[in-house]
């Protein structure tokens, strides 16, 4: 008797069966303003969420407002008009009896009260500025250290008060749509440590609109184009190499149009900055594209490089970054300074953008300040800063025409992630989000790899997130967050004139297309199950078999799927490779942990599934209906 894997429901299908139930509800009842239907964290990612649902005579406007706990906290939003109310809620408080007042169209009123239990998250140590200036925004800042129960993804308001969260293992940067939805990353990995299956659109609730799955997944970062359609770093063949690779992502289909990779663009081996490896050899974590020059821009942290190239032909247009190592043949491409006064290169830097202005804007990371490890600064003595470069790409010059914090030294600098962000000349946001000391010292150690180097040791690692905005040189906003690193920082607001919540189940867009087969493999039949040592896992899912095992590096392995009438074989490669940044830690990770999917795309039929592990074939005892 074989054990059937049961299909492992995805969240975009669970929040479907939860909307059906409420929807059940409300719909079988007979609810009003009055007493409406009040469901919480709708979407089960985001419990300072809710839907208000009740119905009305005739249809009319009806305005919430989520009341603060101050007024200047209130937050207030106009739905159209309707007879039937189901009202997304955004922006509750934990451990508190939130009230929520409903106004018709003809001004009747009501309240409701939603209480919320005290959630298990990271505070905002401080926060300093006022409600005139940061008004009804939040400060989302996403997770880098999800490891750490308390480090999730969050949203602040003025007064430095939780407003939102997503509960779930996701991070990189987040984005606001022209639909008023969120870009953000899927919650499922492809490959480790950090890589996710695609991206997906998904509102304030959590609710996942569309999740856009791609064959070599998603990292780090992604842009909406004019035309709809995304630019997202991704890669292209894991076991080659990884984080080189940018794609256009069709916004109705989710399909590949068009893809860049960096190993026709550049040399792996020159330039490298200090964290370098062969496997990790550009280490792209920024996506950037300038509608005036046609061009795309690109961040290599393993290059202390900012690249640009031409949309179309995927020509080189210029490097921004110390030309040191390069080799002669490539000087051209790079700047020559003309500053006068203060200057520095960035290193390993994040989130390089081209302002409205043709300057570039980057977070310079500032990791080790050199690509000679004789002439490396320590932690305890560099700075991290936001700085503004101006460049003339005829003359090749650069100049550098802003900075904010050089000034503060080791405090705010993070050896790894971060953000910078622009809302106008002169008004900036600089987020330093990857601090970390060990036993007090600042350090050159990623604080996700951190967790597990010292995860026995907690109490001697602090890890912090500072977030900064400057208008025309004052500072108008600080925020600091202990207990975890945050990838990237985004200014936003819950409700807007865009704000479209929809019924409806989120679409899968886009696949992993079919997985490769090996040939036929010769074994012997082994006795007994899979040995424990191998720590087997299988899961099937919607979309994709899911394997995850320990195996001796350069073992041979490989999935075997025995069907009736055939059978199939997939290699699983064992090859470990170096991780010298690890920017986000989804889970503990071990080197012999290894990570393989087979597509669901193109199977049909019941298979039963084997290892075969250096020629001896284990029955694993479970089977799959595809």
């Amino acid at each position: 008797m074989r054990n059937f894997l049961e299909t492992e429901k995805h969240l975009i299908t669970l929040q479907h069966e939860s909307e059906k139930r409420f929807l059940t509800e409300f719909r079988s009842g007979s609810y009003t303003q009055e007493n409406p239907l009040v469901i919480k964290n709708p979407y089960l990612i985001n419990p300072l969420s809710a839907v208000i649902c009740f119905n009305t005579a005739e249809a009319t406007t009806a305005e919430i407002t989520v009341k603060g706990k101050a007024k200047e906290g209130d937050i207030t939003h106009t739905f159209a008009a309707s007879k039937e109310h189901i009202l997304p809620i955004y922006g509750l408080y934990d451990n508190y009896t939130n009230t929520v007042v409903i106004t018709l169209g003809n001004g009747k009123t009501s309240d409701v009260k939603i209480e919320v239990e005290e959630l298990n998250v990271n505070r905002a140590l401080y926060c300093h500025t006022t409600p005139e200036y940061f008004g009804k925004d939040l400060m989302l800042i996403s997770s880098t250290t999800p490891l750490i129960d308390s480090a999730k993804t969050v949203g602040f308001d003025y007064a430095g008060d939780l407003r939102w969260i997503i509960t779930n293992k996701q991070s990189w940067d987040i984005k606001k749509l022209e639909n008023g939805r969120l870009l953000y990353t899927s919650y499922r990995t492809v490959q480790k440590p950090y890589y996710t299956v695609g991206f997906m659109e998904m509102d304030f609730c959590g609710k996942i609109y569309k999740e856009y799955r791609l064959p070599g997944g998603y990292h780090h970062d992604g842009i909406e184009l004019e035309n709809g359609n995304f630019l997202v770093a991704s890669d292209n063949d894991f076991e080659e190499s990884v984080e080189d690779y940018v794609v256009e992502v069709d916004k109705t289909t989710g399909e590949i149009v068009k893809s860049w990779d960096l190993l026709k663009i550049l040399p792996r081996e020159k330039g490298n900055a200090g964290d370098w490896n062969h496997h990790d050899w550009f280490h792209n974590n920024a996506v950037w594209y300038d509608k005036a020059t046609n061009s795309i821009t690109m961040s290599g942290r393993h290059k202390d490089a900012i690249i640009n190239f031409n949309y179309d032909s995927g020509k080189l247009n210029w490097i921004l970054g110390d030309p040191e190592g390069w080799g002669e043949e490539w000087q051209k491409y790079f700047f020559k300074n003309v500053t006068k006064g203060d200057f520095d290169w960035q290193y390993e830097q994040h989130a390089a953008r081209i302002l409205p202005n043709g300057n570039v804007f980057v977070f310079d990371n500032g990791t080790y300040r050199s690509k000679n490890k004789a002439t490396w600064i320590p932690p305890e003595e560099n700075f991290s800063r936001g700085v503004i470069y101006r460049i003339d790409t005829d003359k090749m010059e650069i100049e550098q025409v802003w900075q904010y914090g050089k000034e503060r030294g080791a405090e705010f600098y993070s050896p790894y992630i971060c953000n910078v962000d622009y809302y106008s000349e002169g008004h900036y946001m600089i987020h330093s989000g990857g601090i970390a000391t060990y036993r007090g010292k600042h350090t050159d150690g990623l604080g996700a790899m951190l967790l597990n180097k010292y995860k026995d040791e907690h109490i001697h690692l602090t890890l912090e997130s500072i977030t900064v905005e400057v208008q025309n040189d004052e500072v108008k906003y600080e925020m600091k967050v202990q207990g975890g690193n945050y990838y990237r920082a985004r200014r936003l607001s819950l409700y807007d004139e865009k704000t479209h919540f929809t019924l409806g189940k989120g679409e899968f867009l886009g696949g992993f297309g079919v997985t490769s087969e090996f040939g036929k493999v010769k074994f012997k039949d082994a006795e007994g199950g899979v040995p424990a040592k191998h720590n087997l896992s299988l899961i099937l899912e919607e979309d994709r078999l899911a394997l995850r095992a320990a195996f001796k590096e350069g073992s041979e392995v490989f999935l075997e799927l025995k069907g009736a009438s055939e059978v199939k074989f997939y290699s699983i490669p064992t090859v470990v490779h170096d991780v010298t940044a690890a920017c986000v830690s989804f889970e503990e990770q071990k080197d012999n942990d290894f990570q393989f999917y087979v597509s669901r795309e193109g199977l049909a039929g019941d298979f039963d599934i084997y290892l075969n592990i250096d020629n001896k074939r284990y029955d694993t005892g479970f089977s799959v209906k595809l």
